[in-house]
């Protein structure tokens, strides 16, 4: 062919291969805020590519931190199920129920016809997502292991849910106030901490949980870090080698307190103190965007803790800086 003949043939070709260009752009994977238009597709933290020909009208969630996003995104009328533990805000509680993350009926999912589910890789049974992916309603996980990440969720979904803007303008709104949360210096006397999940037994957060993180980010020292583990068990004999100037308990239904034999050793400086704070088990556990309100009372703890510190006497032992 020659020259000119290529050049008419592409020419004839051109009218019909763009629309078809411009449609398969749109659906292959892109970078996660590149658009908000549909038909589009975006890879969730499994690395399975979910795709959608429009926003999606009937949403079911699979966990209590994923629909704290849904509402904040404001797509809360979408919802059509979530799981028992869904409480906040309130008018997730009046839900359709589809059981629980760990137990989710799937008989109970496929009757509300969602035309999307949202699910973790940490907490929701693989092989329930799975059942559900074969009854062909695409299902999009996400597990959110720090704060960044749950910042980053958020951005995600809204670009998934139609509402990119909105997901843009919560995310960056939080992150702005989790700088403010942070102290201006962590040069500052950082208190040693230990995150309780359960007190029977004792159960603390290690490192690589995101209470350790909101320790750290708060300027204190988390003191379960020397154990192995993400949630070691702690021994009364530990508590003491620990010696917490501060323990936040995560409040859940009976482990609020502490057994009297814990309690009686004053060379823990927290029941010396009296720095045990309760908080919200709810608060501190879910990956949703509450997070940032949980480092905000953690961080107000401990600097409150760093203005009493010159005032309160040393425990034996204890040294400036380092692990006791």
């Amino acid at each position: 062919m020659s020259g000119r003949g290529r050049i008419d043939a592409v020419r004839r070709f051109l009218p019909g291969f763009l629309p078809v260009v411009a449609l398969l752009a749109s659906v292959i994977d892109r970078p996660a805020f590149a658009a908000d238009r549909f038909p589009l597709a975006l890879k969730d933290d499994r690395g399975v590519t979910v795709r959608l020909a429009a926003p999606p009208h009937r949403i079911v969630s699979l966990a209590p931190s994923l629909t704290e996003i849904v509402f904040l995104l404001g797509r809360e009328g979408s919802l059509v199920g979530v799981t028992r533990f869904c409480n906040v805000p309130p008018a997730a509680s009046r839900l359709p129920k589809i059981g629980g993350v760990s137990d989710p009926d799937v008989e109970r999912i496929v009757a509300l016809s969602p035309d999307l589910v949202l699910c973790t890789t940490d907490g929701n049974p693989r092989d329930k997502v799975r059942a559900v992916e074969e009854m062909g309603i695409p299902c999009f996980a996400v597990a959110p292991q720090d704060l960044e990440a749950v910042f980053t969720a958020i951005e995600r979904l809204g670009v998934l849910l139609g509402a990119l803007d909105r997901g843009r303008a919560e995310a960056g709104s939080l992150r702005r106030r989790a700088r403010l949360a942070r102290p201006s210096s962590l040069d500052a006397d950082r208190p040693s901490v230990l995150f309780i999940v359960s007190t029977a037994p004792i159960i603390a957060a290690g490192e690589g949980t995101f209470m350790d993180e909101l320790v750290r980010l708060s300027g204190g020292r988390n003191a379960a870090a020397r154990f192995s583990g993400r949630y070691p068990r702690l021994s009364v004999e530990e508590m003491v080698a620990a010696r917490p100037d501060v323990i936040f308990v995560a409040g859940m239904a009976g482990v609020e307190r502490f057994p009297p034999e814990v309690t009686r050793w004053k060379e823990i400086p927290a029941f010396r103190d009296g720095a045990v704070i309760t908080l919200d088990g709810d608060l501190v556990t879910r990956p949703g965007p509450r997070l940032v309100t949980a480092l905000e009372r953690v961080s107000a703890a401990l600097a409150e803790w760093r203005a009493g510190a010159a005032s309160r006497p040393k425990a034996p032992g204890a040294g400036a800086g380092g692990k006791r």
